[in-house]
């Protein structure tokens, strides 16, 4: 079903974020490039109305609101030629897999989301009849813009309808962008409380039926959408594997000539290795590769200890099985403790050992977790806390910003411990022993 395109792979290039408002517009809204899946809009639409009444509600909220009064206009309907060209250049970037061009249109898009439109133009030929609404946005030169657009599929006769909303600003240049990094709160209140207008509510449940008429009544477009859905989602976490490896690997030698140049300045210096103990959680396969469809070696048994050599990005975990190595999946694992060996340099002294046993409530991870600092986003006023799962792969990081340290590759299906959301879009997470940053739009 697939079409390959020729596509540029400069994503690797790129560290972009999607915003949060934008996040919920895309639940809201449905953007119909993606095609995830068939989308409860209307009761969505009344959610978020409901969602945004109850925030005007609180002293943050109001604050925010009367920073930049968010007027009642009617929406306009192609009425700006500058950007409807901006708009026509992106989706043509789309559906040619273009992501150099994506990225330079759409400042701020995750490496996942740049991932998965690149993915998506094997399944879409084109996109047709597209129709721009705007309403003014909350700086000059800004605009919010509900694009309707039919989808051509390959393999598929019928154009499928949807609706995306995209912010618009302009730069210093005078040039038009999309902007998906917005961090400051007052934008974030105004995208919210416009996006829940009356018009907007009515554009968007008249796309949503039309399209869910169109899904429930041909089972073909339902399974094309299904498959499209999988392969976006198994193309998403292999590009990201391959990529954490690639930088892995060079990482790897980056700290390997920094050793070697180390050494010959002093001989005193020393290399420093840990492993883990992990501990299976449940009963699960043991496998020759890091596959589900590899062959099974043998059957874990629940609190089982291993010896784990590396945690793999894909999602799995080598580790000693035998005298030799196996994979598990690391979601049912949990690390328990930790082997530290300092080797030493060129003095020819004997190699130094440190073996530290981490107990599971020792709370060792938490120490190694930054301290909150001044510049830390303020928490959402209505943000759920504790258990909740990841809904697209994403990645893990240091802090509140696209531009901080990759702790982890997290996927759809992983269940983090969300200890608190914040205004600007971010979440504080504990997953695997370790306390990161992740975009709140992509937990459920």
């Amino acid at each position: 079903m697939r079409n390959k395109k020729n596509t540029s792979t400069s994503w690797r290039n790129n560290r972009r974020s999607i915003n949060a408002i934008l996040g919920d517009n895309k639940k809201f809204l449905m953007p119909i490039f993606f095609v995830l899946a068939v989308v409860a809009t209307v009761g969505i639409a009344l959610s978020a109305n409901h969602r945004a009444q109850e925030e005007s509600q609180e002293p943050s909220g109001a604050e925010l609101a009367a920073t930049y009064e968010v007027p009642e206009v009617e929406m306009e309907e192609n009425a700006h030629p500058e950007v409807n060209a901006l708009i026509d250049k992106y989706y043509q970037a789309c559906a040619e897999g273009d992501s150099e061009t994506i990225s330079q249109i759409y400042k701020g898009l995750e490496d996942t989301e740049l991932l998965k439109a690149v993915a998506a133009a094997d399944y879409i030929e084109a996109y047709e009849n597209i129709t721009v609404y705007t309403k003014p946005g909350p700086l000059v030169g800004s605009y919010v813009a509900y694009v309707y657009n039919e989808v051509k599929l390959y393999n598929y006769d019928k154009a499928v309808p949807g609706l995306e909303t995209l912010y618009i600003c302009t730069d210093d240049s005078g040039n038009l962008y999309i902007n998906g990094d917005i961090v400051e709160g007052n934008e974030i209140e105004y995208l919210r409380q416009i996006n829940v207008q009356t018009d907007v509510i009515d554009l968007n449940n008249k796309v949503a039926v039309k399209y869910n008429e169109m899904v429930s009544s041909d089972e073909v477009l339902a399974e094309l959408l299904t498959q499209m859905r999988s392969g976006l989602q198994v193309s998403v976490g292999e590009a990201l594997a391959s990529s954490e490896a690639s930088n892995n690997e060079a990482a790897a030698a980056e700290g390997s000539s920094a050793k070697e140049d180390a050494s010959e300045e002093s001989a005193s210096d020393v290399q420093v290795v840990t492993t883990h103990t992990i501990r299976a959680t449940d009963v699960i396969n043991i496998r020759s590769s890091d596959s589900e469809t590899a062959d099974v070696i043998a059957k874990t048994s629940k609190g089982q200890e291993f010896t784990q050599v590396e945690a793999l990005a894909n999602g799995w975990s080598k580790i000693e099985y035998n005298n030799g190595y196996a994979f598990v999946k690391t979601e049912f694992f949990e690390v328990v403790g930790e082997e530290t060996v300092e080797v030493a340099g060129d003095n020819g002294d004997a190699a130094e050992t440190n073996t530290e046993t981490a107990n599971n409530n020792d709370n060792k991870t938490e120490n190694k977790t930054e301290n909150k600092t001044e510049t830390e986003s303020k928490p959402a006023a209505t943000a759920k806390t504790g258990k909740m799962k990841v809904t697209e792969s994403v990645r893990l990081r240091k802090s509140e910003s696209t531009d901080s340290d990759i702790l982890a590759t997290l996927y759809a299906g992983t269940e983090v411990n969300v200890k608190q959301q914040y205004a600007n879009g971010w979440s504080k997470v504990e997953y695997n022993g370790q306390t990161g940053y992740m975009k709140s739009e992509f937990l459920e």
